[in-house]
This record gives C-alpha cells, sequence and structure tokens, in this order.
C-alpha cells in the first residue's frame, strides 16, 4: 500500500484513466513496485495499454490488474513502417491489429471490453513536423491527399468501427483536438494534410495535451475545447514516443501544473485521462497524486480552478481564425490546378 495514502475513492461521476505505453518488459517492471498497483486500485482508475506486444506476460498482467477491479482499454497502434498511428493510409492495417488483439484477448480469456484508436499523423510525418515546424507543414499541405482518399478513409474506419462493436467491444478515439475545428468548417483540409480521420466512435478523448505547445498557447486548451469534448486528455508528464519526449522534455507537466490541468477540464466532463502512468511514476509524483486528486475532484465545481481569462479567449481566437481558413479548401484546390 502506498504510504500515507487515504481511503477516498474518487466520486462515482468521474473516471480517470491512465495511458502506459511500454513494451512488456518495462511494463513489468513498472508494475514491480506494488504502489503502483495499489494506487490505481484505490483511485478507482482505468488504464488505456498500448499494445505494442501480445505476449503472454502481458496477458498475466491484465488478469492481475482484473483481479483488482483495474479495468484496462486495448489501445492499439501499429509496427512504425505503418505510420505506428492509425491515419488515413492505414485503416485495413488497422482492422487486422484489432483481429490481431481480438484473437489474443479470446486465447488468454481476458477481461478487456473496451478498444481504444489512436487517430494521429503518420510517424514519420510527425517526425517532420517536429523538427522543421512551418516548412514540413507546407510541404504535407502541397502534397495533400485527395478528398476521395480521406473519403474512403472516413468510410473504411466507419466500417472498423462497427465490425469492432459486432465483436462485443466499446470503441474511443484518441483525437488532435483540430478536429473540432474541422467539422465546424465542414472541410478536409487537415485530415487530407495530417492524415487524421474523423469518424464517430462511442467516446471520443480530446488530446488537450499542454506540453504539445509552447506556454501560452497551451495553458489555454481546456478552456478553448473543453465544451465540445466527451473526454479529456491531460499531459504530457512523460513517456511516449522517443522523438515526441525528446522535443518537449522542457515542458513536461510537473505535480501542481497536472492537478491543476485536471481541475480545469472536470468543469467540462466527468472522464478524464492522462498521459502517462509511467511519467507519473518516473517523476516521482503518482504517489502525490494518489493523495491530493480525490480531494481536489470534490470539490464544488464552483471552487475548481480556471485558467486566465486572456490565454483562453486567445485561443478562441485562434480557432475561430482557423475555421475561417479552413473553409477556404475549395480555393486552395482550385489555386493548386493553375
Amino acid at each position: 500500500m502506498i504510504s500515507g495514502l487515504r481511503q477516498w475513492m474518487l466520486p462515482v461521476h468521474n473516471k480517470l484513466t491512465f495511458f502506459v505505453e511500454l513494451e512488456t518488459p518495462e511494463l513489468l517492471a513498472l508494475f514491480d513496485d506494488p504502489r503502483v498497483e495499489d494506487g490505481l486500485a484505490q483511485l478507482g482508475a482505468s488504464l488505456s495499454m498500448c499494445m505494442l506486444d501480445m505476449s503472454p506476460e502481458r496477458a498475466e498482467l491484465l488478469r492481475r490488474l482484473d483481479a483488482r477491479g483495474i479495468a484496462v482499454t486495448a489501445w492499439l497502434v501499429l509496427d512504425e513502417a505503418l505510420g505506428y498511428w492509425l491515419t488515413a493510409d492505414n485503416a485495413d492495417a488497422a482492422l487486422d491489429r484489432f483481429y490481431t488483439f481480438d484473437s489474443w484477448n479470446k486465447h488468454h480469456t481476458l477481461a478487456v471490453r473496451t478498444i481504444g484508436l489512436d487517430v494521429e499523423t503518420p510517424r514519420d510525418d510527425a517526425i517532420a513536423l517536429m523538427r522543421h515546424g512551418m516548412r514540413a507543414l507546407r510541404t504535407l499541405l502541397r502534397n495533400r491527399r485527395s478528398r476521395s482518399h480521406v473519403h474512403r478513409a472516413v468510410e473504411r474506419y466507419a466500417q472498423i468501427v462497427d465490425e469492432i462493436r459486432r465483436s462485443g467491444y466499446v470503441v474511443e478515439s484518441y483525437q488532435i483536438p483540430l478536429i473540432v475545428d474541422e467539422r465546424a468548417a465542414r472541410s478536409s483540409l487537415l485530415q487530407r494534410a495530417l492524415g487524421f480521420v474523423d469518424f464517430l466512435p462511442d467516446r471520443e478523448v480530446l488530446m488537450l495535451y499542454r506540453s504539445m505547445l509552447p506556454e501560452l498557447l497551451g495553458a489555454g486548451l481546456i478552456e478553448a475545447f473543453g465544451e465540445e469534448a466527451d473526454a479529456i486528455a491531460v499531459g504530457i508528464t512523460g513517456g511516449g514516443v522517443e522523438f515526441v519526449r525528446d522535443r518537449i522534455a522542457d515542458r513536461l507537466l510537473d505535480l501542481d501544473t497536472l492537478l491543476d490541468e485536471l481541475e480545469r477540464a472536470c468543469r467540462y466532463t466527468n472522464e478524464l485521462y492522462i498521459f502517462s502512468l509511467e511519467g507519473c511514476v518516473q517523476s516521482g509524483y503518482f504517489e502525490a497524486i494518489c493523495q491530493r486528486l480525490p480531494e481536489m475532484l470534490q470539490r464544488p465545481p464552483s471552487a475548481r480552478a480556471v485558467s486566465d481569462v486572456g490565454v483562453a479567449q486567445l485561443a478562441q481566437l485562434l480557432r475561430a481564425g482557423l475555421r475561417l481558413a479552413l473553409r477556404g479548401e475549395a480555393l486552395l484546390d482550385w489555386l493548386s490546378k493553375r
């Protein structure tokens, strides 16, 4: 048991999920510390576990977690050569990955009943954006996919979601928040350039990761998108793919900032996610989260933290500008043909 952990549980109307993205040896090492498992059980928290491999050892850990009442979502990603994340270019591989997991889940008689579809930019393009910024973005816009390519991908993912549901699972997606403005503008330009896909799961988790943006913008993400979120993921505390981790090393969330993000997020949704469990443990404040989070989430909404009004207004202004630009998709296509 974590020393000093109070016997509080999260209020029933709040659900907390930690992402964990580790190969089996590192995953087992994380749970070698019994305080991690105890802390999750005491919080009533769940895991979204990245299925980087499907080994007997991972299956045994899932059985152990289930025995403690710790629910696990199977977060699906692909081999790096296929783009790693699910994209407009690899829908068939995504379905194959689900079938592989489903067989493994049933073979080991596991209790996993939720599938997480991580929809992002292809890995190589994401690396280019991280390293080269606007220059890479201009290249991706210039080489954007056709409308028909994205339309086929959207239809294919809708079919995949139906197939997963027919197999007895709930489907949640992890989406870049820009998808919200893409919908509002009735555009497909960002999907064509960046490769993510808009489809309807049972629950959509917006990845409002403060660490991914400069402080002035990242601090306003929750207020900017919270009203439109089924669920909100906050982060990043550490972990994740190496090229992202290296790029944002100086912007990882400390304990107080993480708790502040969660407190503001729960103004908008009861479904809260943290990226990542390993980051919290390795940073040394998982125990403090277990001690402080339940009490914080029991505060009345009127007593919860809010972001700086100016920062939130700036984020909304930038979103309005983006939606306006996205409505020019047809004009951009016309100009590209001249």
